[in-house]
């Protein structure tokens, strides 16, 4: 959990994993929406292979984020998904991706003698799943995952189960994970190590998929997670600033004072309320307004909004144009000044805990060359308040067997 490199990347791991039927309406424009029967069919034998690479990259300049060290930072993900229909009522899927990360913050670490490997972080992650169509055709899913890193081991297990209603064009999938995380304490401060700490992680999900109209569909939903343990990020630091002495290594903007590690609280609590609405306006095109509510226990509430237009360009070629607004507040514990003498129990200067607002542009293209293979490309750009803006791309391509 060195940089927890996944987070930003998973969502696009997350978009490739999603059941057929969801894949279906979020990519098709120039079809009708289809009635009757909403889950997916498996067709026995049918075998999928999909290769995705991202890359991501958040610069740092001066005032840019937090001002005592550099974030700046660099993620090369690739990701291979096998999926496989073994018969009509089962199949299975096996995910396996792989982050190298550089960052300031492991150069940063790689200066203390306890640390000097840290050149470079290494994520790698499998995750098998398994899906079963029930004898009134309802699905249940579930999974298992593991994941290393440089200082944490992760065990996840989760399940789904989703139905159709009698006599609905709806879906209704509810939803649990839960994710136990072993964690080696390294310290900020020195670099030094004080032993394992630990993280159980539980979500319960809700989500209603509802046809409204032959051209109108929408999907609601609620994510309700808690989170004990260790939640601090073993290597961050706090700046007391003051006195007359500069810390070793030194800080970014050669600030004088006392380094501390971060403290937070060992419980978390979130909510997040979501839901989206795509219209097919002709044949070929489409828009789709989503949105976000969310808020925890550490007093972080925020608010997206998430227009979209999808347009197929060709019979074969699909293009989504996106815009994402982001705001939060800062977390109770947050600040962006401390001094010497400072005696607060928790306390963090993590910019992603801090008050900000982002925008985000993105242009993603699928090309359908054939009904075996299928190409996807897409970028995205965001501007930060704090000034860290971040770029990400992928491109990926899918090789079907039936």
């Amino acid at each position: 959990m060195l940089l927890n490199s996944s987070l930003w990347l998973g969502a696009l791991l997350l978009c490739l994993s999603l059941p057929a039927f969801a894949r279906q309406e979020l990519q098709g424009a120039d079809g009708t929406i289809p009635t009757g029967s909403l889950l997916p069919e498996m067709e026995p034998g049918s075998k999928s292979v999909t290769f995705q690479i991202g890359f991501y990259n958040q610069p740092d300049g001066p005032g840019d984020g937090n001002p005592f060290l550099d974030e700046a930072l660099t993620v090369i993900e690739p990701i291979l998904i096998f999926d496989h229909d073994v018969s009509e009522d089962f199949g299975y899927s096996i995910d396996l991706n792989y982050d190298f990360v550089s960052s300031a913050s492991i150069d940063r670490l790689s200066n203390f003698p306890e640390q000097s490997g840290a050149s470079a972080d290494n994520y790698i992650g499998v995750d098998f799943s398994f899906r079963h169509r029930q004898e009134n055709d309802d699905l249940f899913t579930w999974h298992a995952g593991y994941s290393v890193e440089y200082d944490y081991n992760s065990f996840g297990l989760g399940a789904s189960y989703a139905w159709q209603p009698d006599g609905k064009d709806a879906i209704l999938t509810l939803g649990l994970d839960t994710y136990y995380d072993d964690l080696l304490l390294i310290s900020g401060v020195d670099g030094t190590e004080s032993g394992n700490g630990e993280r159980l992680s539980l979500t319960v999900n809700a989500d209603w998929y509802q046809i409204l109209s032959p051209t109108l569909y929408g999907e609601f939903g609620a994510s309700l997670a808690h989170q004990d343990g260790f939640l601090s990020t073993p290597y961050n630091f706090v700046v007391l600033e003051g006195g007359t002495t500069a810390p070793v290594p030194p800080l970014d903007n050669g600030a004088l004072g006392e380094l501390v590690d971060e403290t937070l609280p060992d419980s978390r609590t979130r909510l997040a309320l979501y839901g989206r609405v795509r219209r097919q306006m002709t044949s070929g095109r489409a828009w789709e307004l989503g949105g976000r509510l969310y808020g925890d226990s550490w007093d972080i509430y925020s608010v997206s909004l998430e227009p979209a237009y999808i347009h197929a360009l060709l019979p074969e070629l699909l293009m989504e144009v996106s815009y994402r607004f982001y705001t939060q507040t800062a977390a109770e514990d947050f600040e962006e000044n401390l001094f010497l003498g400072n005696t607060e129990e928790f306390r963090t200067q993590d910019s992603d805990l801090g008050e900000f607002s982002s925008h985000t542009a993105g242009l993603a293209l699928e090309w359908q060359r054939s009904k075996t293979n299928t190409l996807r490309a897409g970028i995205n750009y965001q501007l930060r308040s704090d000034g860290l803006d971040h770029f990400y791309g992928y491109i990926g391509w899918t090789r079907s067997v039936f």
